[in-house]
């Protein structure tokens, strides 16, 4: 058996995984995740069913062609049974994304779509759409020094003493696409994360910060395909707020998982707490020195 910490949990697993953050073996254990055989269907009646997908607010059920079913149930336990030659980055990939996901939901918490790195002992976290540059960014901030605290998810942790929000990290590992390794120079790597497409994995093990930190700042990152250059704007109220919304990891999930009012709290808490910037920058070109040019001058105000 194999212990590990992600996403704010204790993880006990019959399966090897690289990625996370590995633990010494403890009895206090929030997951239990192993291979096995997962069931036909779900009863879905209060949640959504399709022939690949299926949500209820306390079972999840989910096929991914040529790689594994993925059975997670009372946000307690996920079963995975992989299908004949699939590879293990790809089965790993989804559980990670995915099936942790809906384990997050059902234990009643909503994970952000975002990276994030620490700047004075609180963080930068880094949103927008897929392809906006959140890795590419979160790469550039890293070279220039910052810690990185997570690649794509944070996961919100009230404090309800100090009554204030902060975030968790979900596990060790940057993914970048290839052309980002030559744009950055951040060296080469051999670990895909799945075969059939130009991603890599980086892992970050010896920096990896388990405790929970209070959010500094928010950045939406948006291309303009008009834009000559990097430009800013700052962002308050209902703008900001649809803004934060679009980025629910898994969102489409919400609607199935009874979170409508967590949903709210949590979005209202950031909107609320934090500085918040949208950064458009050329939808051509390279920007990235631009970006965090303008990323470093935000954080001296």
């Amino acid at each position: 058996m194999y212990y590990y910490w992600a996403y704010g949990l204790t993880i006990a697993s019959g399966i090897e995984f690289p990625e996370l953050f590995p633990i010494a073996y403890t009895e206090t254990v929030d997951v239990t995740l192993e291979y096995g055989v997962v069931p036909p269907k779900i009863e879905a009646s209060t949640g959504y069913a399709s022939d690949s997908i299926s949500i209820s607010p306390i079972e999840y059920l989910l096929h991914v062609q040529k790689v594994a079913s993925y059975y997670v149930s009372d946000g307690k336990k996920i079963v995975i049974q992989s299908l004949e030659d699939a590879d293990d980055t790809s089965i790993r990939l989804f559980c990670l994304s995915n099936a942790f996901a809906a384990l997050l939901h059902q234990r009643g918490s909503i994970p952000l779509h975002c990276s994030a790195f620490i700047d004075q002992e609180q963080l930068v976290l880094i949103m927008g759409d897929s392809g906006a540059g959140k890795s590419t960014t979160l790469a550039a901030m890293v070279q220039a020094g910052y810690t990185p605290f997570s690649d794509d998810v944070c996961v919100p942790l009230w404090e309800k003493e100090q009554k204030r929000l902060n975030m968790v990290s979900s596990y060790p590992m940057m993914k970048y696409w290839g052309d980002t390794f030559k744009l950055i120079n951040l060296g080469e790597s051999d670990r895909k994360i799945r075969p059939e497409i130009d991603k890599y994995g980086v892992y970050f093990h010896d920096q990896f910060i388990l405790d929970p930190m209070p959010v500094k700042m928010v950045i939406i990152l948006e291309k303009d395909p008009v834009a000559e250059g990097v430009v800013v704007k700052k962002l308050t109220g209902v703008d900001l707020f649809q803004r934060l919304e679009r980025n629910a990891y898994r969102g489409e999930y919400l609607g199935y998982s009874g979170l409508q009012k967590e949903h709210f709290k949590l979005f209202a808490g950031i909107a609320n707490a934090t500085k918040a910037f949208l950064i458009k920058r050329p939808g051509v070109g390279d920007s990235i020195l631009g970006m965090q040019k303008t990323i470093l001058e935000l954080l001296s105000i």
